[in-house]
């Protein structure tokens, strides 16, 4: 079996490993995370706390930057392994410009959840002034598409919910129980997981997979 071909998917994962490569050196990348992690503080419209810095991303833009930054050379491997193994699936059967749209778009979604988890102090939610940063939120969408355009089963309905509802419910409530488990999990490990993002960029996933599918093959 050939492995598909993805052009952006391959670009991507080479645009977070050359950006991490460049960020080893330890003074650069505190000043990546300062100038273009996402503050969920920031997303407020408060950057009172970055008076002194002498260049920051536009916050609106940070949701984009922040997917570009990660904790280290692990961080960026395990994202981006997961990126190969099931970007190329999805790029596939969408093409690559709705594919790059999905990513960005469950950016956004990610950035907009942690915000408002920050916001409303949900648990395991970050500081206002905690950055996040990776690309886990945008390949969440990615996997909830995925999970969607590449079911392992026959969707089922549950009583009365038909299954085109009962799948993705079910998805996001499996989703969502794996993450709080790992937000439980986590510090215990010294690893600190953003898990509102991840569940903000899945459920972006899940809402676009059809409609972006449809929208792909409108004039078949």
């Amino acid at each position: 079996m050939q492995f598909p071909r993805g052009p952006v998917t391959n670009a991507l994962v080479i645009i977070n490993l050359a950006i991490a490569a460049i960020l080893l050196v330890p003074s650069l990348w505190q000043y990546a995370v300062v100038a273009g992690g996402l503050f969920p503080a920031r997303l407020s419209g408060d950057s009172s706390a970055f008076a002194d810095i002498t260049f920051l991303v536009p916050a609106l833009l940070t949701p984009l930057t922040a997917a570009f930054l990660h904790g280290g050379i692990a961080h960026v491997i395990m994202n981006m392994l997961m990126l190969l193994l099931i970007g190329k699936m999805v790029e596939r059967v969408w093409g690559g410009g709705l594919f790059l749209a999905l990513y960005m778009v469950s950016a956004y979604a990610a950035a907009a959840t942690e915000w408002l988890a920050a916001y409303l102090q949900l648990p395991m939610s970050l500081d206002m002034m905690a950055p996040a940063i990776g690309a886990s939120g945008a390949i969440s969408g990615v996997i909830g598409a995925y999970l969607l355009l590449f079911p392992n089963k026959q969707p089922k309905r549950w009583g009365p919910v038909p299954a085109s509802i009962a799948r993705p419910l079910h998805l996001t409530l499996v989703w969502i129980g794996l993450n709080l488990a790992m937000g439980f999990v986590g510090p215990g490990l010294g690893i600190g997981i953003a898990i509102w993002s991840h569940i903000g960029g899945f459920v972006m996933g899940l809402a676009l997979a059809r409609p972006l599918l449809l929208w792909r093959y409108r004039n078949a």
